[in-house]
C-alpha cells in the first residue's frame, strides 16, 4: 500500500473520532512526530476490510483475495493479519 493511501486511510479513521476542524492539523503533527504507527494502521485497515467483506456475505478466502488486491499486498499477508491477534495498548 502506498504511504499516501495509507495516510488517507488513517486520517479517515481519525476524523471519525475528532471534529473536522482540528483533524487535519493534528494528523499531520502526529505523523511528523512519528506518533502514528503506519504499519499498525495498515494492518487495521486490512483487517477491517476483510471483516466488512465477510459481514456482507463473502467467504473469507475471497475476502483475503480482495483485500490483497485493494491494498497491494499478498494473499498471505492479508490472511496473516486477519488471524493475528489484535494488540491493544
Amino acid at each position: 500500500m502506498s504511504r499516501h493511501r495509507l495516510e488517507r486511510e488513517v486520517q479517515t479513521e481519525v476524523e471519525a473520532y475528532l471534529p473536522k476542524a482540528c483533524t487535519k492539523q493534528l494528523f499531520e503533527e502526529l505523523l511528523q512526530l512519528g506518533l502514528i504507527d503506519l504499519k499498525a494502521c495498515e494492518e487495521l485497515a486490512i483487517r477491517r476490510d476483510i471483516e466488512r467483506s465477510v459481514r456482507e456475505g463473502a467467504r473469507r478466502v475471497d475476502a483475503f483475495t480482495w483485500a490483497a488486491d485493494r491494498f497491494c499486498c499478498s494473499y498471505e499477508k492479508a490472511r496473516n493479519i486477519y488471524y493475528k491477534p489484535l494488540k491493544h495498548l
